[in-house]
């Protein structure tokens, strides 16, 4: 049986001539930008230097191209190397047009966010856990952005409460939605504990946040957590019986 590290190393994704290829047309890039730089063309903001950055960027955007013509799957390899690549070529983007990063920083939560939501297709539930804290993170992104760019400002659309509070309440909506696909599929009770659990210490953290509530009713949300995980695990051990 032929050794799987030695595919790897021969497979095109891991090719020293692609990644060759991509050094190339970075170079012609970096050559072009000056050029029009010294033109005058270009403002000075541009710093063409970022472009290499690009490289890492196109070579995970090559590898989850390249895995997913072998597995003929979006699994992990394709969802990780995706979710790099749109980290990548976001950090290219705010460096290489000179983004004043006190006013364009979210685009550094959104960019993560989406990497990690990309991580949340996967299962037999279609969607983990992974996705809904992925789209929490994507939404408080793009509400930071949307107040230091002056594009939408949710301060002034939930006043008085706190919007930023619905990035927490999200996950656990989630939770709560995968843990009624999973007891409709009779999987294991432990893991719909867990995620009554997590729902409920978000859901109450959250309410807390958006409110403006006093901190000490988090007490009583973890003893009704822990409530709810003692009952939920004695009617899971007597449906099993």
């Amino acid at each position: 049986m032929e050794n799987p590290s030695v595919n790897l190393e021969k497979s095109p994704a891991n090719s020293p001539r692609r990644h060759g290829g991509w050094f190339g047309v970075i170079l012609i890039l970096a050559g072009l930008i000056i050029f029009a730089q010294q033109a005058g063309w270009l403002g000075p903001r541009v710093n063409w230097w970022a472009l290499f950055i690009l490289i890492p960027a196109f070579g995970s955007l090559s590898g989850a191209y390249y895995a997913f013509q072998y597995s003929q799957r979006f699994n992990t390899a394709v969802r990780s190397s995706l979710g790099s690549a749109v980290v990548l070529f976001t950090l290219t983007f705010m460096f290489l047009l000179g983004l004043d990063w006190s006013v364009y920083w979210p685009l550094m939560v959104i960019a993560p966010g989406v990497s990690v939501l990309l991580n949340g297709f996967g299962g037999r539930e279609g969607l983990n856990m992974a996705f809904w804290i992925g789209l929490g993170a994507v939404y408080l992104g793009f509400g930071f952005l949307g107040i230091n760019t002056g594009w939408v400002d949710l301060r002034n659309r939930f006043e008085p409460y706190n919007w930023w509070a619905l990035a927490i309440l999200i996950p656990a909506f989630g939770a709560l939605i995968m843990a009624s696909i999973s007891m409709v599929q009779k999987q294991r009770p432990g893991k719909i504990i867990g995620l009554v659990i997590f729902a409920i210490l978000m859901a109450g953290t959250g309410l807390i946040a958006f409110f403006s509530a006093n901190w000490s009713l988090f007490a009583p949300v973890l003893l009704i957590a822990a409530g709810l995980g003692i009952l939920l695990g004695i009617f899971g051990e007597k449906s099993q019986a």
